[in-house]
């Protein structure tokens, strides 16, 4: 992640952001693993009450995590956020601003500079370059992410341009990740469906220390729930309370059907809304699979990316092509992208794994889904897909979108055990009953 933090940065100062037609090299090791923890099913614990919010407790002994309820106006959950998760806020936007401009200075190897202009360019690098960012997105922001960003400066004393600048930091990013969605004679069972989403990010700087599921429900719109960590706005991962689910993968080795970000098309759009906004904007405000699809293709979309969007209701789970030029959706009958050596189509099934050319991964993990088979469900993913694939070392969420439940599993944190498992897919996961959490009641006291 450190070199495609720095890649990103330099590809901007540039204005380029072509690449080469090159194919992602990465494949999990070889043989089979399986992962035999089980999945952990308890109440959640109540922390916290404050007007508008409420903090619970979920996950075993040894990989607890925040579930924090959200309620009212986009300032109202701003400020709640900020009141209820104050330290955790401060402390995971500070770290991390610190995190990525160490990370940054490291990266500029050579004595060509002195340490002190070194840590300038980086400095003012990944402010401006973030500012940037937000004047070229500004405009096509709905004012509601303003509202709640000032919310969540006035309750923890966090500068607001800070607060800004981190939530527009994944616009500069390019996540490795991987998604499926499986349903009909895949899964063996009538009437059901599941989908998975594998965050690949980094695991040595302070994203891994502050895992957390945030709830909103909103005044306009309904109720959906996204994994990600304190004060982040946007959704990379989530699930609504009309069943729809998310998964995302930042494309880093896309062909010329993107229309963008080649060396044979145009450089990558980045004037629109940002892509974790109009995620969002999709769990809040759609209630079906038609109506997600919808807004996407009328979103005023930016960079490349691949989009899982799966439907509980319908149980149903569509691929998207998402850039600022295309929004192309697929399933298992017009799979993307189209390879059948080593991204051949399984029945009832659409998947991509790491990227959109990452022979490697898309092998592995097309062989899995087709080896389970009629039997895909969440303890198969959890405990023999995803070790066996290795993906998702930040953060997983396997959605069984039909029965409204999420299994969520992080990566180590810096304070746990380090004798236990590492990564997210290597670790217990956690399975948290959305239809019950988000008939939560807001606060009566606190």
């Amino acid at each position: 992640m450190n070199v495609l933090i720095l890649i990103s940065l330099l590809v901007f100062f540039a204005a380029l952001d072509f690449a080469n037609a090159a194919y992602c090299s990465g494949s999990p090791a070889p043989g089979e693993r399986t992962n035999d923890f089980p999945i952990f099913d308890q109440k959640l614990r109540h922390i916290k009450s404050v007007k508008n919010g409420m903090l619970f407790e979920a996950g075993p002994p040894n990989a607890t995590f925040a579930v924090v309820h959200l309620w009212g106006t986009p300032y109202e959950v701003g400020y709640a956020q900020g009141e209820l998760r104050k330290v955790a806020v401060k402390e995971f936007i500070e770290k991390t601003w610190a995190y990525l401009n160490t990370e940054l200075y490291m990266e500029l190897h050579g004595d060509k500079l002195p340490d002190w202009a070194k840590r300038l360019v980086v400095n003012q690098g990944m402010s401006a370059a973030l500012d940037w960012t937000i004047k070229t997105t500004g405009p096509f922001t709905p004012q509601a992410y303003f509202d709640e960003m000032r919310g969540l400066a006035d309750a923890t004393g966090l500068s607001y341009d800070l607060i800004y600048r981190m939530n527009m930091f994944p616009e500069l990013t390019k996540a490795q990740c991987s998604f499926f969605g499986a349903w009909g004679t895949a899964v063996g069972k009538d009437d059901q469906s599941y989908q998975l989403r594998a965050l690949d990010f980094d695991t040595d700087g302070p994203f891994k220390d502050f895992p957390q599921v945030t709830v909103y429900h909103p005044t306009e719109g309904h109720a959906y729930a996204q994994v990600g960590w304190p004060g982040d706005l946007g959704v990379l991962t989530g699930f609504s309370s009309k069943q729809l689910a998310i998964s995302e993968i930042g494309v880093s080795y896309p062909d010329d059907s993107f229309e963008q970000g080649t060396k044979d098309t145009r450089p990558e759009k980045v004037r629109g809304e940002p892509w974790m906004f109009i995620l969002r904007d999709v769990m809040q405000y759609e209630d079906s699979l038609e109506g997600a699809r919808d807004r996407i293709t009328n979103a005023n979309r930016t960079c490349n990316l691949i989009i899982g969007l799966g439907d509980g209701k319908e149980n149903m789970v569509n691929g998207c092509q998402f850039s600022g030029m295309v929004a192309n959706f697929y399933a298992d009958d017009n799979l993307l992208p189209v390879n059948s050596t080593w991204h051949a189509p399984v029945e009832d099934v659409v998947y991509n794994g790491m990227d959109w050319l990452c022979p490697g991964f898309n092998s592995v993990l097309g062989s899995q889904l087709q080896k389970y088979h009629g039997s895909i469900d969440e303890s198969v993913t959890v405990h023999n897909i995803l070790p066996t694939v290795q993906t998702g070392n930040l953060h997983i969420a396997v959605y069984d979108l039909t029965n409204q439940n999420m299994h969520v599993s992080f990566c180590r944190g810096e304070k746990a055990d380090p004798s236990e498992p590492h990564y997210a897919y290597e670790r217990q996961f956690t399975r948290l009953h959305m239809k019950d959490i988000f008939e939560q009641q807001p606060p009566t006291e606190f």
